[in-house]
């Protein structure tokens, strides 16, 4: 079988005993990937399908970064489609039914697969793989919609936070002006990096969380990073320019101190290089500290220039985000409330000896905060099982 565009999936090992018709190692092959990411009962043929669908090759580039292709170019890649949809797809395959068991992947993700393992002619196949490529990609970053790059490796991120804005109690300013800048850059306009600072448990995580949520379907994905990863940012950007999706680069509780060099890396990855700044990709990061870098005595020390230029020094990565938001933590007033609403949309009526029980365990748990009023919620209700 000789393939223009797909010629990668002739080297796979459970195509060659397909198209051998050696039935141990295709049936050992397709029980492992039915078991780790099939999402139908068809899985000989999702299998074939799964191979397309995360093949990197000329056409998958092309669709992903929205460029034109050709008439050559399709006319090849058609060519391919009906050859493996006679040799591969039209074969008897061999019957396996999936435990079930949830993969982790993006529904947008399964929902593509099953399309294309139903796809009933080659040109219905190809048209579902470019659709594919055009809106989710192909490989790791059309599964998921959350990853961590530790600097080396990305990886997906099956089970993300469920976090939603409805969580996040009396922070309308910040969540406005957080989706607002979240939706100018998913439209292609001009939007900022954005410093989400302020108290412990303030929400400033879960916002970042609850974007996601929220804009997941509109082509938003979130990957965290480690301060130990900013040098490899650039290697990382490379990467993400050839997808389809709008991208946030998340650092959480960044800090640092004047010792480390990573921040000046992150000033040059952010503004600063020759190379243009990627357009699909932003920094959202969250610090207790505004001005990110702390600040000793010696800074303060060694004459009026001296003063001045570590001032510089330490303001200038802050101003890299253009967005900077402060998230306090709720005076009493506003923890109860939060409470309240929380036990509201679980059906408890807020009472005296309820805001007895919080009062009591924000005096045990460090004081009040919004992640202090969620856990107090949880923690109750859990009692209430008992």
């Amino acid at each position: 079988m000789d393939l223009f565009v797909f010629n990668d999936i002739e080297k796979d090992a459970t195509v060659r005993a397909l198209m051998e018709r050696d039935s141990f190692p295709l049936s050992r092959g397709i029980m492992q990937f039915a078991e780790t990411e099939g999402v139908t009962n068809d899985s000989m043929r999702e299998y074939v399908v799964s191979l397309l669908a995360n093949d990197e090759n000329i056409l998958s580039d092309i669709a992903r970064s929205g460029k034109k292709m050709g008439r050559d170019l399709l006319g090849f890649a058609r060519l391919d489609a009906e050859m493996v949809y006679k040799k591969l797809l039209s074969k008897a395959a061999i019957n396996y039914t999936t435990s079930g068991n949830d993969t982790g992947f993006y529904e947008g993700y399964i929902k593509s697969i099953r399309k294309m393992t139903a796809s009933r002619s080659a040109e219905e196949l190809l048209d579902g793989l470019i659709e594919h490529y055009s809106t989710l990609g192909c490989g790791l970053l059309a599964k998921y919609i959350a990853f961590r790059f530790d600097g080396e490796k990305l990886s997906g991120i099956p089970d993300f936070d469920k976090t939603e804005f409805d969580d996040l109690v009396g922070l309308d300013r910040q969540k406005k002006i957080l989706q607002e800048n979240t939706e100018a850059f998913l439209s292609g306009s001009f939007a900022n990096n954005v410093l989400l600072f302020g108290d412990r448990g303030s929400g400033k995580s879960s916002s970042v969380k609850a974007l996601l949520n929220m804009y997941a379907d509109r082509g938003l994905r979130v990957i965290e990073l480690p301060k130990s990863a900013i040098t490899a940012m650039p290697t990382l950007t490379n990467i993400l320019a050839g997808s389809p999706h709008k991208y946030i680069l998340f650092f959480d509780d960044l800090t640092f101190e004047r010792h480390d060099t990573e921040y000046r890396s992150l000033k040059i990855a952010m503004e600063g290089q020759l190379q243009a700044a990627a357009k699909n990709v932003l920094v959202y990061a969250t610090s207790n500290r505004r001005h990110l870098i702390r600040e000793t005595l010696a800074d303060r020390e060694g004459g009026e220039f001296n003063m001045n230029d570590n001032m510089q020094e330490m303001l200038s990565l802050a101003e890299r985000f253009g967005i900077s938001l402060f998230f306090p933590s709720p005076d009493p007033k506003e923890y109860f409330e939060i409470i309240r609403v929380l036990l509201e949309r679980r059906g408890i009526e807020m009472t005296e000896d309820i805001r007895k029980e919080a009062v009591r365990w924000e005096m045990r748990n460090g004081g009040k905060s919004g992640r202090g009023a969620k856990q107090f919620v949880g923690a109750f209700l859990e009692k209430q099982k008992q």
